[in-house]
């Protein structure tokens, strides 16, 4: 059975996990990487398009996403990381309310439209910093949270929570490319070798 779009899924899951693993990096270590900082952020000021690659940057820039992909979903499940699936299904529960929630996606784009009006004055973190406060003032309303684990150190710094939040708006965006291209956890499951070869291409892309 051939997979509609399996490019464009891989594409989409890489930048899921490059976000789930940047929230548990920062969270528990304060490690900040600004080259897997920057298509997460991309991904956000990017609504206008469906081209996945241009959405984030460029296949370059989800080394660390395809790499990661690979481990938790194709080399050892049983080992992969339980707050990373925590995040991936919280991602997933949520884009599901947002859908349902048309007047909150009205307003999100509304807000994302006039942040990208000022994009190209902002720095990395001034771009992050406005990206948390539309997070809380749209996606932090829906029940249950995200909830975040990490050490208090790292939470409470306002810098790394507005990373962390941005980090999570790029996941949950991810997570709507994935189902667009019609991703499902079921044919991950069954399908797995499929997805295994669409991975490794991408990583032999990406090894210089």
């Amino acid at each position: 059975m051939l997979i509609k779009n399996l490019d464009k899924q891989v594409i989409s899951l890489a930048g899921l996990y490059q976000a789930c693993l940047f929230v548990s990096n920062i969270a528990w270590k304060g490690e900040y990487n600004d080259k897997d900082f920057l298509p997460l952020v991309n991904s956000i000021s990017s609504m206008d398009t469906d081209d996945v690659i241009k959405i984030f940057i460029d296949i370059q820039h989800l080394k660390t996403g395809f790499n990661y992909l690979k481990q938790q979903t194709i080399d050892n499940v049983f080992a992969s990381s339980n707050e990373t699936r925590g995040y991936v299904t919280s991602l997933n529960v949520l884009s599901k309310k947002i859908k349902a929630n048309p007047a909150v996606m009205n307003d999100m784009q509304i807000l994302l439209k006039k942040l990208n009006d000022d994009y190209a004055y902002l720095t990395l973190d001034e771009k992050a910093e406005r990206i948390s406060i539309i997070y809380q003032d749209t996606l932090s309303k829906f029940k249950p949270r995200i909830v975040v684990n990490g050490k208090n150190i790292h939470l409470t710094d306002n810098l790394n929570a507005a990373r962390i939040r941005t980090a999570l708006f790029s996941g949950l965006r991810a997570t709507f490319l994935w189902n667009q291209f019609g991703g499902s956890k079921l044919k991950l499951f069954f399908l797995k070798g499929q997805y295994s070869k669409q991975i490794d291409k991408y990583l032999n892309m990406v090894k210089n």
